[in-house]
């Protein structure tokens, strides 16, 4: 059934009367669970809710894709939970439910041979599916289905006649599966002759069932330390590629020291977003560790669907910005079937064959957590987009080696209470598990986020435009502002959709310390795995794979194309502080590392890691943390060795504890292991460093015959030459089409080795 159309103004006019039908507000919407330690026992912990019913307590293992049933069901005044256990190096998963996402089942006897109408209404006009659930109706009765419907619209009307079997009357029995707008829908099952109502829903607006009302935990004591993260692409729009080159190697060094594996890629704005996607997959399938890409810059963007999460379907309603394109890879996305051209905008609109997707829902399950940071067309902004570019990621740097003291909190400034599904309820949910409750503040945005230490993580919501929300701002205010908070959500209507001039939810990444924001609230985000020290990345995919994961964490629905995340997918929420420097060199024949100890509290020792590329994978040498400033490592050939000391500190947050690994320090001298070669890197000079058009070595012997070769940040081989002089200086000339940024100069023969850093500086 075709969609009637609301006008602006209706649909906020009947949020608005929704809101007062219901005593729940977003904080009633959420369990706020934390675990609770003492004496070596555990236990979770809520806020009361006086008009809980009761509280459903399940456990699973954090990949598990069902809950399975209920380990505890606990009377509505319960605000504890004490069957946790959790042995040192474990970690457990569970969810706690006031209200679940029940199937609503109503049964009514009607006299036998009598014609009935079934009528469903929906004020929203957008039925029980699919913009917001796969709900649906069905009334069955006499061995058979007499109505059914979801994607109805505004109403679905079904006449029938009951059986007649010889008894005076017939049981019907209707089921629902509610969507997430629960107060839109209603219903009436009347008899036409003597115009009887036998079942209703009340008056519109009237909820025909209570809203899910939830918290989520991952509990974990001591959980041990990750290693390895996987790999990420770091795909970036050829354009800015050259002039933010030393901050791309930075960025490159960084997420290896986290224990990443990178890839770069480039795109240009004029390269089909199918194009782009088929180089992913086709990197994906020859290195299957990969698990991460990071958007950087304007590449072309993908749209997709006949949607309007934001409910306006009067003036948005079509394809909208899903960068989720590029991270599901095995689906099948189709141009062939949505003709939509209602929306406001024109990139909205969507027909056959122009280049955007028909798919509303994400096909399958995403493999790749993308993340994106585009400062394309923000002309608030007085800083270029290449100037934006390079401040993301100096704070980017910063935040990473623990350089901001944000205090571990979070700020809550909801505009919208209960309806659009009590969007702040996705910063309750999971700020708890992060910080307890107790740190948790209800403060205006703006104002507090730019006058105090800060929070780590906020959370705003209101009615929106492009650029704006109501009681939070405008993204001038971003421009103007430097607010201290590190992650955020940002939820109204318009900006969802990111792909525009001065957009709303880009604009925090371009402002203060902010490094990520998501539109959280159409659908709920889960992060509470971040807790114990998941990058945001992870908590992207399990808000995506909502149907595809089992649902476990969203059962009414897949989640649409447009979920999306801006900034860094690889940041995490605890930043230990890294050794300050690090030292190694030959003693006999064994390999000596040494360090500086890392400041802070709560360090376990220190874990050593080497490669043979300095980009590569890097494997733990260590069995345990080295309590100490030394280690002594024998390497298992001749080699070039890179190592990376870590700091291992024990985390704790409202979720239990972890060991948490800083980034890697590394050796500050490289060098050949070798019983029969000599590392000369002390004994030559590379100047000028930073070069520009050429460098010299100097040698404090006379080299004689030497191989030089060149390598590029990649670890790519790029340059080799064959020398034999008598000079201990020797002038070597850079090729123009060279790009500024890290280079290393290896020079070696059957006797010495030596490797030397060098920063080109192109104009």
């Amino acid at each position: 059934m075709k969609r009637i159309y609301l006008m602006f103004s209706l649909v906020c006019c009947l949020f608005v009367s929704l809101t007062g039908q219901s005593s729940q507000d977003a904080r009633d919407r959420s369990v706020e669970l934390e675990l609770v330690e003492e004496d070596g026992n555990f236990h979770l912990e809520w806020t009361a809710d006086s008009d809980a019913p009761e509280y459903r307590v399940y456990q699973k293992e954090l990949n598990d894709t069902t809950w399975g049933e209920p380990i505890a069901i606990l009377p509505g005044d319960a605000t504890r939970f004490d069957g946790v256990e959790l042995f040192p190096g474990t970690a457990k998963e569970f969810g706690v439910f006031k209200y679940e996402f029940d199937l609503i089942v109503k049964t009514v006897d009607v006299p036998a041979g009598a014609d009935f109408v079934l009528q469903f209404a929906d004020i929203f006009n957008i039925g029980l599916c699919c913009d917001f659930g796969f709900g649906f109706y069905r009334l069955s009765g006499c061995g058979e289905e007499l109505a059914y419907g979801d994607d109805f619209g505004s109403s679905d009307i079904t006449e029938f006649t009951v059986c007649d079997n010889g008894n005076a009357t017939e049981t019907l029995t209707l089921t629902i599966r509610q969507d997430m707008f629960p107060q839109s829908t209603s219903y009436q099952l009347r008899e036409v002759a003597t115009d009887s109502v036998y079942l209703t829903s009340g008056e519109p607006g009237t909820l025909i069932a209570q809203n899910p009302a939830y918290g989520y935990i991952y509990a974990g004591n001591r959980l041990p330390p990750v290693h390895n993260r996987g790999g990420i692409i770091l795909l970036i729009e050829e354009s800015v590629r050259l002039p933010i080159a030393p901050e791309i190697d930075r960025l490159q060094l960084d997420l290896v020291r986290d224990g990443w594996k990178t890839y770069i890629e480039t795109a240009s704005m004029t390269e089909s977003v199918t194009d782009i996607r088929s180089r992913i997959q086709a990197l994906y399938q020859a290195n299957p560790e990969i698990n991460s890409l990071f958007i950087i810059g304007h590449v072309p963007v993908p749209y997709s669907g006949e949607i309007a999460p934001d409910t306006h379907f009067e003036n948005h309603e079509g394809a909208w910005a899903a960068d989720v394109y590029y991270g599901e890879l095995n689906g099948n996305w189709t141009d062939e079937l949505v003709s939509n051209t209602s929306a406001q905008f024109e990139y909205n609109h969507n027909v056959p064959g122009d280049g955007r997707f028909d798919q509303d829902s994400i096909p399958t399950a995403v493999e790749l957590a993308v993340g994106r940071v585009d400062f394309f067309d923000m002309p608030a902004f007085a800083d270029s987009e290449i100037e934006l570019l390079r401040k993301y990621f100096q704070k980017n740097h910063l935040y990473r080696n623990a350089f901001y003291d944000i205090p571990r909190r979070a700020l809550i400034d909801d505009n919208f209470g209960n309806t659009f599904a009590a969007p702040a309820a996705s910063g309750w949910r999971n700020f708890s598990t992060m910080f307890g409750a107790e740190n948790i503040a209800v403060s205006d945005y703006f104002s507090t986020l730019s006058s105090t230490a800060g929070y780590l993580w906020s959370y705003g919501c209101g009615s929106g435009s492009h650029i704006s929300a109501e009681g939070i701002g405008s993204t001038q205010d971003f421009a103007n502002a430097e607010l201290n908070t590190v992650f955020t959500m940002l939820f109204g209507s318009q900006f969802g959709d990111w792909d525009n001039t001065n957009n709303f939810l880009r604009a925090p990444l371009a402002s203060g310390l902010t490094l990520t924001n998501c539109w959280a609230g159409s659908p709920p985000w889960t992060l509470h795995q971040m807790s114990l020290g998941a990058p945001i990345g992870t908590s992207l995919l399990a808000t995506q794979n909502s149907r595809s994961n089992g649902g476990v964490y969203l059962d009414n629905g897949p989640q649409l194309v447009h979920v999306a995340l801006m900034g860094d997918p690889t940041l995490r929420m605890h930043m230990a502080i890294a050794p300050p420097s690090a030292f190694a060199q030959m003693e006999g024949e064994a390999v000596r590392i040494n360090w500086n100890p890392a400041g802070g509290l709560n360090i376990e020792g220190y874990n050593i890691y080497r490669s043979t590329d300095q980009f590569g994978d890097y494997e733990l040498i260590n069995d345990t943390p080295v309590d100490g400033t030394t280690f002594l490592d024998t390497p298992p050939a001749n080699a070039l060795y890179y190592y990376l000391v870590r700091t291992v500190k024990l985390e704790t947050s409202a979720s239990g504890s972890y060991l948490n690994l800083s980034p890697g320090t590394p050796a500050s001298t490289e060098f050949i292991v070798s019983t029969s070669q000599l590392d000369f890197s002390q004994q030559i000079n590379l100047q000028p460093n930073p070069a520009t058009g050429v460098f010299y070595l100097d040698f404090s012997f006379v080299p004689g015959n030497f191989e030089l070769e060149i390598y590029n940040v990649q670890g790519q081989k790029i340059y080799t030459n064959q020398v034999n002089t008598g000079s201990d200086n020797i002038e070597i000339a850079l090729p123009a089409d060279w790009s500024s940024g890290i280079y290393y100069v290896k020079i070696r023969n059957d006797r010495w080795s030596a490797v030397k850093k060098l920063m080109v500086s192109n104009p």
